[in-house]
């Protein structure tokens, strides 16, 4: 294996959500931007946690993304209490799901240490930080292209 840095695969400038969104306008950009989880940020860019299509499915307990043409969840039927929990669920806050625990890396981090300490914590992204900014991420195929790719 290579001694290839981070800095050489990440995803510079990620796309981040704003703490204060909501969760509707948190899948709009999972939908958007084909992504599948990103990065939070506070008002002033600084990084305060990390939030995926799992965390709204475990945190919420099953958010219908698209109540609005179908009223199914993964195939099943959904109630009218169901789609009105849909409906207060799209005024919650991504702060409110984020997971708050989050792990980074730094821009010269080897890829190989990144693909083990991906595998460790069992995560798929991290934000790439300088002096607390985010300045991009990785993402799981990243680290295995550049380990096996390059």
């Amino acid at each position: 294996m290579t001694k290839t840095a981070v800095q050489d695969f990440m995803t510079p400038s990620p796309v981040t959500a704003r703490q204060d969104a909501t969760l509707a306008e948190l899948v709009q950009l999972f939908d958007e931007h084909g992504l599948r989880g990103l990065a939070v940020t506070d008002d002033e860019g600084k990084l305060v946690g990390i939030v995926t299509e799992t965390d709204l499915f475990l945190k919420a307990k099953g958010i219908p993304f698209s109540v609005e043409k179908v009223p199914t969840l993964l195939g099943q039927r959904i109630t009218a209490d169901e789609i009105e929990h849909a409906e207060i669920c799209k005024n919650v806050q991504v702060h409110e799901v984020m997971s708050k625990e989050v792990v980074t890396v730094t821009e010269d981090m080897p890829l190989e240490r990144v693909a083990m300490l991906m595998h460790r914590k069992k995560v798929t992204l991290v934000p790439v930080v300088r002096n607390g900014e985010i300045i991009g991420e990785v993402r799981r195929i990243q680290v295995l292209k550049g380990i096996y790719c390059d």
